[in-house]
This record gives structure tokens, sequence and C-alpha cells, in this order.
């Protein structure tokens, strides 16, 4: 009885509460959205949890905005094979990454495409003060994306690009001309650039509601190191 009391009992409190220990961890990382290590194993769960083969990260980076409030943390472009997929990841608990899922990239028969890591809205104060004003009506709403292009000719050097909130009423060289935002590009890997932060307005819808719409679209031309253009992107042209 007394072996018991003093050696088997102490040793099975301490077997249970490891397990519980382990439980309760385990609980808080499923709560948390099974958040891993590093960005790599993050997309590499998410991968695996989309069915999809394991590639290598083409290029990552965090996500700032200069205006708006970002959804993620960071970015990830991975590359198996041809095929290119973007993850979009948040900071847990200060040091763990989470991936919210894989966004495969479709670039067609085309050599580069654009897409936004991220977006948002934000608003800015109408042009004109007045004592009337209201915030509802007269401020100006605002979309800030993070664009990020792939480009597969290796003779593209240089990038320039634009973005547009175009409202699905406008006509689009029109709405070019008068409102593109010139996105200043930057090499992040191998035939990888990232933007940016780029902001532009939403226009107002003509049905005098006074709300606004429109759809995120980028431009983009790639330039060999003679100037010369080698391919182009135009999603408004979709």
């Amino acid at each position: 009885m007394s072996r018991f009391r003093f050696f088997i009992l102490p040793r099975i409190c301490l077997a249970l509460s490891a397990l519980a220990l382990l439980t309760g961890l385990w609980v808080l990382w499923l709560s948390l959205s099974r958040p891993m290590p590093t960005r790599l194993l993050a997309c590499r769960q998410a991968e695996t949890a989309s069915l999809l083969p394991h590639g290598r990260m083409a290029a990552s980076g965090p996500i700032h905005m200069e205006e708006a409030q970002a959804d993620w943390d960071a970015w990830a472009l991975l590359q198996a094979g041809e095929q290119y997929s973007l993850v979009q990841l948040t900071r847990t608990a200060g040091l763990l990454w989470a991936a919210d899922g894989v966004r495969p990239i479709d670039l067609g028969d085309g050599a580069l495409y654009v897409l936004s890591a991220d977006h948002s809205i934000f608003w800015e104060p109408g042009e004109f003060w007045r004592d009337d004003y209201d915030p509802h009506e007269d401020e100006v709403p605002y979309s800030e994306a993070i664009p990020l292009a792939v480009c597969t000719d290796p003779a593209v050097v240089r990038l320039e690009g634009e973005y547009l909130l175009l409202g699905h009423w406008e006509d689009p060289q029109t709405a070019w001309a008068e409102r593109a935002s010139p996105i200043t590009w930057s090499p992040a890997g191998e035939g990888i650039w990232v933007g940016a932060p780029v902001s532009s307005a939403i226009p107002e819808r003509p049905d005098g509601s006074g709300g606004h719409s429109g759809t995120g679209v980028f431009r983009c031309r790639g330039y060999d190191a003679d100037g010369n253009l080698v391919c182009s992107f135009d999603s408004s042209a979709d």
C-alpha cells in the first residue's frame, strides 16, 4: 500500500498531468488554425490540405500597407514545375505562421501575370470641406493593393504597370487615362516582382445612389535590357 501511495500514484498523476498539458496545447494549436514555426512549413501544410504537389518557395515577403488595414502579414509564391500558387500568411502568437489556403495562378498562354498579394479599402475626405459636410456622402473610398507579377520570360529585366478600380459601366481606355495609378516594381525572385503599395479611387456608380463599386485591374509591360517590349498583361481586357 505504501509503495502504491509513494511511488506508483505520483507517477500516475505526473503522466495524467503531462497528458492534460499536451491535450491543451493540441487544442490551442487547432484553435490558432494549426500554425507552423516557418512560412515554408505553413505553405507545405496548405498545399497538403489542398491536395497540391509541394513546390519550391519562389519568393516571399511581408505585407505592409500605407493607408489601409492589411488582411495578412506576409505572402509567398510557390512554384511546382510550370504551376505557380499564391499563399497568404498570418503571423500567430508572434512567432508562428498560419496559411490561408493556396490560390493557383493561371498564366494561360502569356508570359506575364499580375495579381494582388492583398488589397483593402480605406476612406479619404472629399476634395472640399463644407458646413454641411457629411462623411457618409463626401468621403471617397480607395482600394490599396500590393501587386505581384510572375514573368516566365527570362529576357525581361524591367516592368512598368498601373493599377485601377474599374467600374463595369466605364470605358476602360478612358478610365485608364484619367485615374490609373503607376506601380513601382522591384525584383523579388527569379521571375517574380513585387510592387510598392498602390491606391486607386473607387468610382461612384452613375445611378445616383451615391454608392461606389469597381473591380481592381492591372496593366503591366515587360522590357528587355535594350528597352524592347517583350510581353504585356491587361486584366481589364478579360
